[in-house]
């Protein structure tokens, strides 16, 4: 069966199926999707965990020597497959299929994968899996969709925001649900039931740490280098997730090449351009300077380095994906 992130909550409310395969590129909902399946998984009785890594290391046969092996412990276990990739070969479709297949009633299975395509439905295991269980696939909501997801998300946690506030975090998360996720909490320890306006959340934008990794992508349009290090530092000290630093500065990036080749065509970025890229008339000025000091193909590199550095957070790649991201930041403010 399909399943959509919106149904969950109230299909865990019922029996869970012997299959869940829950895929997609939006790290907070699909965190939470596999959460909230293990949550109730554990509370029928699945006490024990066992999870496997798809990785170059990782041996299809593994998967059945799992299903055959007695348990110690609990009665009933939870396989737990992480599949970042979404693709698993030949060998490992043959080898889901003949799993679930011949699963035994004790056993559960969860599949996650954190990168998809629509090619990936088309697959005989993908459709198995379906059949025996349920699919449901995460989104990236559109900016016009992400005010709702906010204000949903304060209703969950108890956070009382206006329209304003919420408006304004929206424009600035622009549709990250882990950031705002983060923000939110922070937000709830700070004014626990109080009312929040948007001239507050303004205010905490403009004066604290709350959202350094804004401050982060500022330093590093102005080319202060050393600025931009500190203060990355400092988001590791504090656990913000690579994650969110890398989708930030990814953002920016992106934005840059996608100017930089408008400027190359054309000589000259719009008003209009601006506009369509989200960029504030305020930081307009430190942008253009950016594009006056390098060509396309300046950009169209950086954006492979984070590449590589997105394979080094999920750990497809060797490397401190840490230390990627401070050559990032040197490297982008090269002159």
């Amino acid at each position: 069966m399909r399943l959509y992130a919106n149904q969950l909550s109230s299909h865990l409310s019922g029996a869970l199926l012997p299959v869940y395969l829950v895929v997609g590129d939006e790290p907070l909902q699909l965190q939470e999707a596999c959460d909230a399946i293990k949550g109730k998984a554990q509370s029928q009785g699945f006490t024990e965990r066992e999870v496997h890594l798809v990785d170059k290391t990782f041996k299809w046969h593994q998967l059945n020597d799992s299903a055959g092996n007695m348990s110690l412990f609990a009665a009933k276990r939870l396989i737990e497959l992480q599949l970042p990739t979404g693709k698993p070969g030949t060998a490992g479709s043959k080898a889901l299929v003949e799993f679930v297949d011949g699963m035994p009633d004790d056993v559960m299975l969860l599949v996650r994968c954190d990168e998809w395509t629509a090619n990936n439905d088309k697959s005989k295991w993908v459709k198995t899996l379906s059949e025996q269980g349920a699919f449901l696939r995460v989104f990236q909501p559109k900016a016009n969709e992400l005010p709702a997801w906010i204000q949903s998300r304060c209703q969950q946690i108890g956070l009382n925001v206006d329209r304003d506030a919420i408006a304004l975090l929206s424009m600035r998360l622009e549709g990250n649900l882990l950031a705002a996720a983060q923000e939110l909490e922070k937000l709830k320890m700070r004014f626990a039931d109080a009312a929040i306006s948007g001239k507050e959340v303004a205010g905490l934008v403009a004066d604290n740490a709350r959202f350094d990794v804004f401050r982060l992508t500022d330093a590093l349009l102005a080319g202060q280098v050393l600025k931009a290090i500190r203060i990355l530092r400092s988001l590791k000290k504090n656990d913000l997730s690579p994650v969110v630093i890398h989708w930030a500065l990814e953002k920016e990036t992106r934005m840059l090449s996608d100017l930089a080749d408008i400027r190359s065509k054309s000589h000259n970025v719009s008003a209009a351009d601006y506009r369509r890229h989200g960029v504030w008339q305020n930081r307009q000025a430190v942008i253009q300077r950016c594009l006056n000091q390098h060509k396309p193909a300046f950009f169209e590199q950086l954006l492979s380095a984070l590449a590589d550095v997105d394979a080094q957070i999920k750990g497809r790649a060797s490397g401190d994906a840490w230390q990627a991201m401070e050559r990032f930041l040197a490297k982008f403010t090269v002159v």
